[in-house]
């Protein structure tokens, strides 16, 4: 079932913790995780033409993203923002610029997040723990994905989430 949009907005995070790889306890994320080691191919990350989202599990493309970053300075243009994620964020991001745009409500966890991710040259989980404006408790597992170009510099990035409400809700 779908919720009106602004019962998805940020209220606030409660928490974001780091996983492992290995730690991801949803199977869907796990299958896009071992198809980006697999087409990566042992480079830093497959180039963004390489990486298939019909290949993926059908029920995890609507909460998927992808992502060029541009700059400097950096910034993230949205070249898929699956369905999921605009009922979500309340908003469609496909085409955006993250900054140019000012985009606000939603992406804040990303414009941290990738950063890291691009230092690291390495994927990066999370399991982020926030309360919308309506007051629902939500928790996003997300598997940060990099894409190179040339296999060498950090050129872009893939975003798979799990989004769970509490129990009862």
């Amino acid at each position: 079932m779908l919720r009106p949009k602004e019962e998805f907005k940020v209220a606030y995070i409660v928490a974001t913790d780091e996983l492992e790889p290995g730690d991801l306890d949803a199977p869907a994320l796990t299958s896009v995780y071992n198809y980006w080691d697999e087409i990566r191919d042992g480079l830093v990350g497959p180039p963004r033409q390489s990486f298939r989202l019909e290949k993926m599990p059908a029920e995890i493309i609507p909460a998927m993203a992808v992502v060029d970053f541009l700059g400097p300075p950096i910034d993230y243009l949205y070249r898929f923002f699956g369905s999921r994620m605009v009922d979500i964020a309340g908003q469609d991001l496909t085409g955006k610029r993250y900054f140019a745009d000012r985009i606000t409500g939603y992406g804040f966890v990303n414009a941290e997040i990738f950063p890291r991710m691009i230092e690291r040259r390495a994927p990066i989980c999370t399991r982020t723990r926030w309360v919308s404006v309506k007051g629902f408790e939500i928790t996003t597992t997300t598997i940060r994905l990099p894409l190179s170009e040339d296999g060498e510099r950090i050129t872009g990035g893939v975003t798979a989430n799990r989004f769970q409400w509490r129990a009862g809700e």
